[in-house]
């Protein structure tokens, strides 16, 4: 029997492996993927290295991120991979600045045993050096992106840097879910993958 595609789930801030989305995904999709999900705290500089590590030993067919993990996803090694995201970041520095000498518990029991953050200004600055307009016209081609118009941490800059930079058909704009992708939110996301995946087929 062929081993299933696999599809990659990369979290947001403050969140880990351990959360519902990958269930959630691997839930809905059965048999036809794999879902795996890599841990990783706001270091943009190790998580996108562990992030590239798995995806060159895994090549996933689909990547999706939400939130700080879309950001992640449009900056990534990512192949062919298809990638779909979720109110991504993108502007993180700035979003990410608010909680700066903060310590944050996780939302979410984490794998690696560690259950608190703490943002520092060396972690924001990172962000400064990754070209987040360059990468997504590199690879507007493969991106989907769902965002919503009531998004209560970022508001509508994801949506305003989306919209040069996508096809119409390839950027969902909608108001019926928060910045954290459930309930309606996860619905769209599902229908956008199902899309996705039938394509791959």
């Amino acid at each position: 029997m062929k081993e299933a595609p696999t599809m990659m789930y990369i979290h947001g801030f403050r969140s880990g492996a351990n959360g519902s989305k990958r269930e959630q995904l691997q839930s809905h999709f059965g048999n036809r993927y794999r879902v795996i999900a890599p841990e990783v705290d706001a270091d943009p500089e190790k998580a996108l290295a562990i992030i590239n590590e798995i995806i060159a030993c895994e090549r996933p067919e689909i990547i999706v991120g939400t939130s700080l993990g879309g950001w992640m996803t449009l900056m990534c090694d990512s192949g062919d991979a298809q990638l779909v995201v979720v109110n991504p970041s993108t502007e993180p520095q700035k979003t990410l600045a608010q909680w700066v000498g903060e310590e944050l518990p996780y939302f979410c029991p984490r794998l690696d045993g560690v259950q608190n953050y703490t943002l520092t200004d060396e972690i924001i600055n990172k962000y400064s050096t990754y070209n987040t307009i360059g990468n997504i016209k590199e690879k507007a081609g493969r991106i989907h992106a769902l965002c919503s118009s009531n998004d209560e941490l970022i508001g509508d800059i994801h949506i305003r840097t989306l919209q040069p930079l996508l096809r119409e058909d390839r950027l969902t704009v909608t108001d019926d879910f928060g910045h954290r992708c459930s309930g309606a939110g996860m619905n769209h996301l599902f229908d956008i993958l199902e899309s996705v995946a039938k394509v791959n087929y």
